[in-house]
């Protein structure tokens, strides 16, 4: 874990090497936030969140989906190849989904394929904050959304696992 007082004095490549995993794949956010660090640095966990956050919201639709896009489905192909990212990993782990049953997981694939079908980008949650009921029940009642509000609702989700992954980063 590293302290404010550390990540105040990170050059921007050290900012990057830190927070680059933070959004899934996405190195450039952490890349491009470490401009927003306010002249007397960041004075917690929440303010580097915030400048991550803008830096999202700043950038383009492409950006946004392609973002979107570098997540991986939820027990899916990843999973089960073991490609996921330590942090994906431990989070899926976490909502239960690296314990379901051959059938939880071949439902939960095909409602993934659905949603993908449906807005072109996978769905999204923060499975730290989730149990495997609860995510089955998300990912059901999201599907009756509209495509933007889902850009959006994934958005905020990508937005909450990267507040939660500064919990395992920032001494605050």
């Amino acid at each position: 874990m590293a302290t404010l007082q550390e990540i105040n004095q990170f050059t921007p490549a050290q900012f990057s090497a830190a927070f680059g995993a933070v959004y899934e794949h996405s190195p450039w956010i952490a890349e491009r936030a470490f401009a927003l660090k306010p002249s007397q640095g960041f004075s917690s966990r929440a303010s580097v969140h915030a400048a991550l956050v803008a830096t999202v919201q700043s950038a383009s639709d492409d950006e946004k989906l392609a973002l979107l896009n570098s997540h991986p489905e939820l027990a899916g192909k990843e999973a089960a190849a073991g490609t996921l990212t330590n942090e994906s990993t431990r989070e899926q782990a976490a909502a239960g989904l690296s314990a379901m049953t051959a059938e939880d997981v071949a439902q939960l694939r095909a409602l993934n394929a659905a949603y993908v079908a449906k807005f072109g980008f996978p769905f999204i949650i923060a499975a730290r904050n989730n149990t495997q009921g609860a995510i089955f029940g998300a990912i059901k009642s999201r599907q009756l959304n509209t495509r933007a509000m889902e850009f959006n609702n994934n958005l905020m989700q990508v937005g909450e696992i990267a507040r939660l992954r500064l919990l395992d980063i920032i001494a605050d």
